[in-house]
């Protein structure tokens, strides 16, 4: 089965995929950030607003691709300043069930697009 590879906006200057399909039930979503959706400007404020707006539109991700977050099996975090992981942390665990948490990495004091403070990409299942 061949791989889909799907790209929200043609952009020469971005080479990579949004998301990559395998075997039509696996879900790689390149890095995230706070967002609008529609325009894809980027959105800046406190660490917890940003990390609810990525996760928020995570959650429109999904379910436009046949998934959801019960489905998200790994997330790999990174958060400009480490301190401020314990406000992301605070954020994103409201968005997964305590028993339903992915496999997760968190980076720190690490450069990321624009002036975003965090930056997360995700592996899902399909439902």
């Amino acid at each position: 089965m061949d791989n889909e590879h799907i790209i929200f906006v043609e952009d020469a200057e971005l080479p990579y995929s949004d998301i990559v399909v395998t075997e039509g039930k696996y879900l790689f979503i390149s890095g995230l950030v706070s967002e609008d959706l529609e325009t894809r400007d980027e959105i800046y404020g406190t660490i917890e607003e940003e990390t609810k707006i990525l996760l928020d539109n995570l959650k429109i991700i999904l379910e436009a691709h046949g998934s959801d977050m019960d489905h998200v099996v790994k997330a790999d975090v990174i958060v400009t300043h480490w301190e401020d992981r314990h406000g992301m942390n605070e954020e994103y665990v409201k968005h997964f069930k305590p028993d339903r948490l992915p496999a997760r990495i968190c980076w720190g004091d690490v450069s990321i697009s624009g002036e975003s403070k965090v930056e997360m990409s995700f592996i899902a299942t399909k439902k």
